[in-house]
């Protein structure tokens, strides 16, 4: 399934959930609330196009530099403008397939996740809206791998880093739904995460306890 038909499923679903939510009487966000959140969305992935240029004898087949990503997260409102995060998010992975010169069909394989700290500044436009800016620092690790036909050819290869820390920032929209129910939308950067610089656009709810 593509991503784009995935996103927009889930994008449906999102949307049918977040409708009946909407029934609770709007409730804006107070300080000293805490809150855990699933989002599901997309990844985007720069390095696989810069990385295959250096194959030898190689007629480049396909490149996909686009996944499913989901993020696990949770945090707490410290004042209307304020609040802290962490979590962990994986980005999927990203592909690429060539044919060789001699007849055999090479693919490499870069799998990425890692956790995530940041914190958010907040703005409220009216009652259950808001719009936030996010800044902070990713741990992460990857999993790499090259096959040659059905074989596997070399894991964690000489290539990018397999671990390090990046930075990361974001924009993002939050809507509450209800006194404990929230809807996300946002999208974030990291930078230089296993040789490139993943983006994700992802949809959440959360609630808070």
């Amino acid at each position: 399934m593509s991503v784009g038909t995935w996103t927009s499923r889930t994008l449906v679903l999102f949307g049918v959930v977040a409708c009946n939510l909407a029934a609770c009487p709007a409730w804006a966000v107070q300080p000293e609330q805490s809150y855990l959140g699933l989002a599901f969305g997309a990844s985007e992935f720069s390095q696989m196009s810069e990385l295959t240029a250096a194959w030898p004898d190689t007629s480049l087949d396909t490149v996909e530099e686009s996944d499913l990503a989901w993020k696990l997260y949770t945090g707490h409102q410290f004042s209307n403008w304020l609040a802290v995060e962490t979590g962990w998010v994986d980005f999927g992975a990203a592909r690429a397939s060539a044919l060789h010169a001699g007849g055999d069909s090479v693919s490499m394989k870069i799998a990425t996740s890692g956790f995530e700290f940041s914190a958010l500044a907040t703005a409220s436009i009216g009652d259950s809206w808001q719009v936030f800016a996010r800044g902070g620092a990713l741990a992460w690790r990857s999993s790499q791998k090259i096959n040659v036909g059905d074989s596997l050819a070399a894991e964690d290869f000489s290539g990018p880093d397999k671990s390090g820390f990046a930075a990361a920032l974001g924009l993002g929209v939050h809507w509450d739904l209800g006194e404990r129910n929230s809807l996300r939308v946002e999208w974030q950067k990291y930078l230089d995460v296993a040789g490139g610089d993943p983006e994700t656009w992802l949809l959440s709810l959360a609630r808070r306890y």
